[in-house]
This record gives C-alpha cells, structure tokens and sequence, in this order.
C-alpha cells in the first residue's frame, strides 16, 4: 500500500507513544526515555524527507510516461524491491536472506509473460 509522510508519520508517532508509555510503566531509566524523546524530535524531519523523496520519484516516474499499471507497478513493487535489496546489504547474510527473497517475490511477476514491465 503506498503511504505519503504523513501517515508514516502519524503511524511512527504512535509507535514512540507506545515505547513512551512501556518504558514509563517498566520504570526504565531517564536515559532511556531521553532517548525517546530524541527520537521523537526527529519524526517532523523524517516526514519532510519522506514526502521530498517521494515526489521527486514522482516527477522521475512520470518523465517515463509510463501506463497507468507500469507507474504503479514501479511505485509499488518496483522501488520497494530494491530499496530491500539496499537493506539486505547492511545486515548479515542469514539476516539479509529474507529481505532478499521478498524483493525477489515483488519483483518476479512484473517481469513474467504478461507482466506490466515485461518487453514485448
């Protein structure tokens, strides 16, 4: 499902008010929650980027003219596959397999017979 910044965001702050109140409740350290409190600072940042990158794919996209379902395709399936393929490579290889295989699986069918971004 594509999500603009501000529903992750959204979804990103509710997840640190969950952590928030857990650490409060286990009585973790000040430290702890000042961590918390660092990462939430950074949510208005992350949701500028996010929306930065995402219309800037847009535009690079749409320069394509692309159908509707090979845009789609590529926003997707597409970028995502190789956006988990880039986070494959930071982590070991038993840990990276998985993502690997999931953007193997995303990827696979838009370039089968009478895939949308399968070459007549």
């Amino acid at each position: 499902m594509r999500r603009n910044g501000q529903l992750i965001a959204a979804d990103i702050q509710g997840h640190i008010e969950q952590v928030r109140a857990i650490a409060q409740h286990e009585g973790l350290s000040q430290s702890c929650l000042e961590r918390i409190e660092k990462a939430e600072r950074v949510v208005p940042k992350m949701q500028a980027t996010i929306e930065f990158v995402s219309g800037y794919v847009g535009q690079q996209i749409h320069q394509l003219d692309l159908t509707q379902p090979a845009s789609f395709a590529m926003h997707a399936k597409l970028i995502p596959s190789y956006y988990l393929d880039r986070v494959a490579q930071t982590r070991t290889v038993r840990d990276g397999t998985p993502l690997r295989e999931l953007a193997a699986r995303l990827r696979a069918p838009l370039f089968e017979p009478g895939g949308v971004l399968r070459e007549s």
